[in-house]
């Protein structure tokens, strides 16, 4: 306390440590009486004399706030840095874009993390700081405004400013530690603890997950799959198991109220009630919190947990979901497939046949949604020619029934042909009558293509081969229908 004995103060300094360095022990506190002029300046000494007596013997980087009125801090000559430049964030950040930022630096520089960094619990005070600024609207934009170094209208004393001062010599009043707890959950570094676990799959940082990204392969999305993910749940506190208080004591009767939860409060001739200022309403106190939920009951906790995930949800689609008690947002990110291709609940695959199996057609197995299907081809398919596998789709998430299957005909045309399949293919073009143009070792005439390259007379032989083929198939046939009339006629004649 500053109290006047003849012509001096004396003025008791509280002095708080914040260097975790190995020359002093981190949060000491220490105080000295010193006698001061009373013509002396209190702000000068405050700067400048407890900087030489105080500080220099220490080394250290200080606090000092001496009789809870003045709040220099003795390094505030050095020019403090942008808090945007701090957390690494545009002027234009968002509050989320804000808080994710501080809480992956705080959790780089927190000291439990980061004790190897003599300049950890230095970064850790700054960045905290900033958020502190840059979170409340208020002082976000005083600083947007004023800046750092503000107006310089002032006096330097609290109740004497004629100006905005800026923030150079802003100093948070509430501990960095503090801070972060109380924007992460009540439950503190005991209920979770740090880990290298994967925290952006919740967008709360240490706060219940509300909205989650939730990445999927192709067929675990067209299928549907029970996923395994981690994620921040509310969950009973496992040091007090949900009552709020420390072991061995249990809430009380709220006095004040007398446990009904609202008060009367009378004021003149008005009498009002209200909601009980002892007891927020609860109807009981708790004396002795518990220390690891702060009374609470229930901390946040990282838990695995198994999420249904319904079959045909697609990419970026949010759904809401009951996880663990809790309402949760999930958004979905689904890998593309090699195979498929969708739109809503249909799909569409290619599939790839040979120029035989194109002509005279044939099956083949491709893969599907749920197993392998065997394809019918039918004979003369062309090339992108569409097949549809009815119901052979994907679930309708919002409906009943699946979509269909859409297979698109590729025809793989044979490049290095044998000589037999020389041959055949030109003896095949020889007997085609519709062709447009030319075909290679073939000329045009009135009568069709006629062969041109042909030495040995090979596919003339195949030709006079086809042509027997085909005048003994027609006899064959004749023979039959011949039979069949004859069978036909003598039955008809017993009748």
């Amino acid at each position: 306390m500053a109290a006047v004995r003849g012509t001096r103060f004396v003025l008791q300094c509280k002095v708080v440590c914040k260097n975790s360095s190995t020359h002093c022990d981190t949060g000491k506190v220490y105080y000295r009486l010193l006698h001061i002029s009373r013509k002396t300046s209190l702000q000068s000494i405050c700067k400048n004399r407890l900087s030489k007596e105080l500080l220099q013997p220490w080394s250290c980087d200080y606090l000092c706030a001496p009789c809870s009125v003045f709040n220099f801090h003795t390094s505030s000559n050095a020019k403090k840095r942008d808090y945007y430049e701090v957390l690494g964030v545009p002027k234009n950040a968002d509050a989320a874009t804000i808080k994710k930022a501080y809480y992956k630096l705080a959790k780089q520089y927190h000291p439990d993390t980061n004790n190897k960094d003599p300049d950890g619990a230095k970064k850790f005070q700054e960045v905290s700081e900033a958020y502190e600024v840059l979170s409340d609207e208020s002082k976000r934009r005083d600083y947007d405004t004023f800046g750092m170094g503000g107006s310089q209208r002032t006096a330097g004393f609290k109740g004497q400013q004629q100006g905005f001062s800026g923030f150079e010599n802003f100093q948070s009043q509430m501990d960095p530690e503090e801070l972060f707890r109380k924007i992460f959950g009540n439950a503190g570094f005991g209920g979770f603890g740090f880990s290298n676990q994967d925290f952006e799959e919740s967008m709360s940082g240490f706060a219940p997950a509300t909205e989650i990204m939730m990445d999927l392969t192709f067929q675990e999305a067209a299928r549907g799959v029970n996923k395994e993910i981690s994620l921040n749940i509310k969950d009973t506190c496992p040091k007090c198991g949900g009552s709020g208080s420390e072991r061995g004591s249990s809430p009380t009767k709220c006095p004040q109220c007398n446990g009904t939860g609202m008060e009367t409060i009378s004021t003149g001739p008005f009498i009002m009630r209200s909601t009980c200022r002892g007891c927020q309403g609860k109807r009981v106190v708790n004396k002795y919190p518990c220390t690891e939920c702060n009374g609470k009951g229930k901390v946040i906790a990282r838990k695995r947990v198994i999420v249904p995930v319904p079959a045909g949800v697609e990419d970026g689609q949010t759904v809401r979901m009951p996880v663990n008690g809790q309402e949760v947002y999930i958004t979905f990110k689904v890998q593309k497939s090699r195979i498929f291709r969708r739109e809503g609940a249909d799909v569409h695959s290619d599939v790839t046949i040979s120029l035989s199996q194109a002509i005279l057609g044939g099956t083949i197995r491709i893969p599907g949604i749920y197993d392998d299907i065997l394809l019918s081809i039918p004979a003369g398919t062309s090339s992108h020619h569409r097949l549809r596998l009815a119901g052979k789709g994907i679930s309708r998430v919002n409906s009943y029934g699946h979509g269909d299957h859409y297979v698109h005909i590729k025809i793989k045309v044979p490049v290095n042909l044998t000589e037999e399949q020389r041959l055949l293919i030109q003896a095949f073009a020889s007997t085609e009558k519709d062709v447009e143009g030319t075909v290679d070792g073939m000329a045009q005439t009135k009568k069709g293509l006629q062969i041109i390259d042909d030495p040995e007379g090979k596919i003339a032989q195949i030709l006079e081969l086809l042509k027997k083929s085909a005048i003994k198939n027609k006899s064959v046939e004749s023979a039959g229908s011949e039979e069949s009339e004859t069978k036909s006629q003598a039955m008809s004649k017993n009748t």
